[in-house]
């Protein structure tokens, strides 16, 4: 329920220029690190992608990349493992796919 709630604020906080419904590209991880470690390599990692407008709160990391909306969260699984989701958001189909792979795989 979160996921949906988390896409729905990427769709909504975001204003697109075009006619055409925004690229959205998604994933989900599982990680051997506990939810904080997660959120701090997250954080770092899109801060080294110089994320734009960036916001943390409990709903996940926020931010713009170029013409495109990011969204990262850390959902704890167990003390010393953790579900990374990543979502991008945008009207270019391959800045999207870049974006998103690039953050999925610098974060491990």
């Amino acid at each position: 329920m979160k996921w949906i709630a988390m896409v729905f604020v990427l769709g909504s906080s975001f204003s697109w220029s075009s006619e055409k419904p925004p690229e959205l590209w998604s994933w989900i991880k599982d990680l051997n690190k506990s939810k904080e470690a997660c959120e701090i390599q997250s954080t770092y990692v899109l801060q080294s992608l110089s994320l734009e407008n960036q916001v943390e709160n409990q709903y996940g990391i926020y931010g713009n990349l170029k013409s495109n909306r990011v969204v990262v969260k850390c959902i704890a699984i167990s003390h010393s493992a953790s579900k990374l989701l990543v979502s991008v958001a945008g009207n270019n189909r391959d800045s999207v796919e870049i974006i998103r792979n690039k953050i999925i795989k610098s974060i491990n």
